[in-house]
């Protein structure tokens, strides 16, 4: 199920969107077996964490995908004043074009300066990488462990996730789920996989270079949980650790909800799904997270699909 299935259907089904395998030396066993932190997350909902002026890092594939999230994001950014880092380790460039002029010099370019445009929206610290990316028909997409091995080819996207980490060092991290993936694209699912592999990879004592070991507190996943794909067996698996009320304020006027709305529209290129997200405003007015310990739940980039 790819992303424009998803809004199809979401649309067609009343817009109710609810929204060890080795890596190799440097990804496994480095420096000693990772922490491992037990017991359920601390008290505080989400919301009440952010106001205590928590560090968000969103781990992604494709530049647009921040629009699952994007009114948690822009209260943390917007409206509590957080740092806040995006990680996306695509440019895009396997999807479509809905520009009339066309996309020049080429789609990478285009989206990634709506990428820019977006983040700067968001006031956030951008990292862009240019990992493979699929290209269309979803018919031809190769699993996922096949797409972690040409992403290897060009560099380890788990010590890229571990880098980052130390260097923004982040109290939170949001990224889509392990198995579904909010869609079924493949690459959502690995990034989550490699995002996991990175935090813990991050908390070693050596390894990823100069900077100190750092320890996220907090990992959530963004789930899919439209009852349309909770009937077809196609929703993210498992339980809901909490849900984030998209309509609280991101400023005086504006709500989170609308902020991210708004946003999508930087997005041209792919005003397509876009303006599908847009006319189904009030199917993300719920953000459906999981916590999760990634230090004790492993989900391994190599695993076969």
């Amino acid at each position: 199920m790819n992303r424009r299935e998803f809004l199809r259907a979401s649309a067609a089904g009343g817009g109710a969107l609810i929204g060890t395998a080795l890596l190799g030396p440097a990804a496994a066993g480095c420096g000693g077996a990772p922490p491992r932190p037990a017991g359920p997350p601390p008290p505080p909902p989400v919301d009440a964490f952010l106001a205590k002026g928590a560090r968000v890092m969103w781990i992604a594939a494709h530049p647009d995908d921040e629009c699952f999230p994007g009114a948690l994001l822009a209260r943390a950014s917007i409206h509590h004043g957080n740092p806040l880092y995006m990680l996306i380790l695509t440019h895009g460039d396997g999807g479509e074009c809905c520009l009339k002029e066309g996309c020049k010099p080429d789609l990478a370019t285009v989206r990634g300066q709506e990428m820019r445009a977006v983040a700067e929206r968001y006031r956030a610290t951008l990292q862009h990488e240019r990992f493979w990316n699929a290209p269309l028909p979803v018919e031809s997409f190769p699993k996922r462990h096949q797409i972690f091995d040409i992403w290897r080819k060009q560099r380890d996207p788990v010590q890229v996730v571990a880098r980052a980490v130390r260097k923004f060092r982040p109290d939170l991290v949001l990224t889509f789920s392990p198995v579904v993936g909010a869609t079924g694209h493949p690459e959502h699912q690995l990034t989550s996989r490699v995002a996991t592999a990175g935090i813990r990879q991050a908390a070693r004592a050596s390894c990823v270079g100069p900077l100190p070991p750092h320890h996220v507190a907090r990992t959530y996943y963004v789930l899919n949980k439209f009852w349309v794909y909770r009937l077809l067996g196609r929703a993210d698996p498992g339980h809901v650790t909490e849900r984030f009320d998209a309509t609280l304020p991101c400023t005086r006027s504006v709500s989170c909800l609308s902020f991210m709305t708004e946003a999508t529209k930087l997005h041209r290129t792919q005003d397509n799904d876009m303006s599908t997200v847009r006319s189904l405003r009030s199917a993300f007015a719920r953000v459906n997270l999981r916590w999760i310990d990634p230090y004790q739940v492993i989900n391994q980039p190599t695993e076969p699909a």
